[in-house]
C-alpha cells in the first residue's frame, strides 16, 4: 500500500463546549484535521489540536510532511516508523512544540489506515483491550459562575451520568460573573482579589460541590496554569491545595506552569490531592523528564498534541512504570482527536479516567457514565462532505487571540 495524498481539512464553526463552565454563549472554534489517502482505496483520518491555536500554519507543514512521505515512499501500514523518519528529519528545529504537534495528525491518520486495512480498531493494534468500559467525567472550565449556579450545573451532569466533574480556579472575572455586555479583560487574566480571597472563593465552592453532590462523585481542579497571565505561585498553588483536601478530589490539574516541573514534585510531596498535568507536553523526551522528577500523579498525554496514537501509548505505558495513572486528555477534539486518546486508554492498564464533553451528535454513546471499548475497524469516525461544506474555515479565528 502507498500513501497518494495527505491533505489539511480546516473547519471552523461554533462550538458549545458543553459541558463548560466559563461562559453561557457558544464561541467560534477552528479544527484542523487531516486526510491520508491510500492507493487501495483507504483513507485515514486525523487530528492536530494547532487548529485551535494557529490554523494557518498547519496546512503548509502538512504539506512538507506529505512531501516526505510520497519521496520515501514510507509505508502507511507502519505508522510508528513513519513518525520516527519524519520525526528524526525535524530535529534540528521539531522536537517539541509546533512540529509534534502536527505530526499527530498525519500518524493518527496512519493509524486509522492501518486499522481499517487489518479489519481492527486501533487499540487492538496497540496490543489489546485493558478495559471493557472506562468513567469519564465532565470537564469544565474556569468556573467563574455564582456559586448556587456552578453546582446547578453540576447536578445536571451528574444527572446526565457522568461519575466525575472537573472544574477550573476563577480567572477571568471574580465567580459573580459578568454583566451582560460588560468587556471581558484579556483571556488568562485573574480577577482582582487577594490570594487568599481567591483561595476561600475556591473552598467555598467545592465544599458546596461536596454538600450537594455527596461523597461518592469525584471532584477535580484545573488551574489552567500554561496559560494564564498569572499563574500561582509554588506557595499559592500549595494553599489552594490544602484549603480544598478536606473535600477528597480525584486531581489537581496544572497547578504550576510547565517550566516548573521540580515545583509539581514539591507540590506533590506537601498534598495529599494527586497533581496530574502534561495535556501541553509534546513528545515522550518531555514526560520522561517530568515523571524521572516525580511530577505527576496522573499523566495527560493528548494524541492530538503529543505525537500521535504512538506516542501517546508510549508515554501511557511510561508512566506506569512509573507507578504513575493516566487520564487522557481530550479537552476540545472534535472526533479524531478523541476517538484516538479513547484507543489509547482502552489499551492501556493505568487509564483511570476519560475527559469527555457533550457534543450535539455524539460519536460515543454514554451509559451510566461510561464509554464502551470502540469496534468499528480503525479509529472509527468518519468526515462527510457536507460537514466540510457546511463550515469553511475562516482565517483570523484562533484560540486565546
Amino acid at each position: 500500500m502507498k500513501v497518494t495524498d495527505v491533505r489539511t481539512i480546516l473547519i471552523t464553526a461554533p462550538w458549545s463546549g458543553d459541558p463548560y463552565w466559563i461562559q453561557d454563549a457558544p464561541f467560534v472554534r477552528t479544527t484542523a484535521l487531516v486526510q491520508v489517502m491510500t492507493d487501495e482505496g483507504i483513507v485515514g483520518l486525523g487530528e492536530t489540536v494547532m487548529g485551535y491555536f494557529c490554523p494557518d500554519v498547519v496546512t503548509p507543514l502538512v504539506a512538507y510532511y506529505a512531501a516526505l512521505i510520497t519521496q520515501l515512499g514510507l509505508d502507511p501500514l507502519q505508522p510508528e516508523r513513519v513518525y520516527a523518519e519524519l520525526y528524526q528529519r525535524s530535529l534540528w528545529w521539531g522536537r517539541v512544540g509546533l512540529a509534534v504537534s502536527v505530526l499527530s495528525g498525519i500518524e493518527m491518520a496512519l493509524w486509522d489506515v492501518a486499522g481499517k486495512a487489518a479489519g481492527k480498531p486501533v487499540w487492538a493494534l496497540l496490543g489489546g483491550a485493558a478495559h471493557a468500559r472506562l468513567p469519564l467525567y465532565a470537564s469544565g472550565g474556569t468556573g467563574t459562575w455564582p456559586v448556587e449556579k456552578t453546582v446547578e450545573q453540576a447536578q445536571r451532569y451528574v444527572g446526565l451520568g457522568f461519575r466525575g466533574l472537573k472544574l477550573g480556579t476563577g480567572y477571568t472575572e471574580r465567580p459573580g460573573g459578568i454583566a451582560t455586555g460588560a468587556v471581558k479583560p484579556p483571556y488568562g487574566t485573574w480577577y482582582a482579589g487577594t490570594t487568599s480571597a481567591r483561595v476561600e472563593d475556591e473552598r467555598t465552592k467545592f465544599a458546596a460541590l461536596r454538600a450537594a453532590l455527596g461523597p461518592d462523585v469525584e471532584l477535580a481542579i484545573d488551574s489552567h496554569a500554561v496559560q494564564v497571565r498569572e499563574p500561582w505561585s509554588r506557595r499559592n498553588a500549595l494553599d489552594l491545595a490544602r484549603a480544598v483536601e478536606e473535600f477528597d478530589l480525584l486531581f489537581y490539574e496544572e497547578p504550576l506552569r510547565y517550566d516548573d516541573p521540580a515545583g509539581y514534585a514539591e507540590l506533590r510531596r506537601h498534598t495529599r490531592i494527586p497533581i496530574a498535568g502534561g495535556e501541553c507536553l509534546t513528545g515522550e523526551a518531555e514526560f520522561a523528564q517530568w515523571l524521572e522528577v516525580g511530577a505527576l500523579d496522573y499523566v495527560q498525554p493528548d494524541a492530538s498534541h503529543v505525537g500521535g496514537v504512538g506516542p501517546c501509548a508510549r508515554v501511557a505505558r511510561m508512566a506506569e512504570d512509573h507507578h504513575v495513572g493516566l487520564i487522557v486528555h481530550t479537552g476540545g477534539a472534535v472526533g479524531p482527536g478523541l476517538m484516538a486518546n479513547l484507543h489509547v486508554a482502552f489499551a492501556s492498564p493505568n487509564a483511570r479516567y476519560v475527559e469527555y464533553a457533550l457534543a450535539p451528535d455524539n460519536i460515543r454513546a454514554v451509559v451510566d457514565g461510561m464509554v464502551d471499548a470502540p469496534t468499528e475497524p480503525g479509529l472509527g469516525v468518519r468526515l462527510e462532505d457536507a460537514t466540510i461544506a457546511a463550515y469553511p474555515f475562516r482565517p483570523g479565528n484562533v484560540e486565546y487571540a
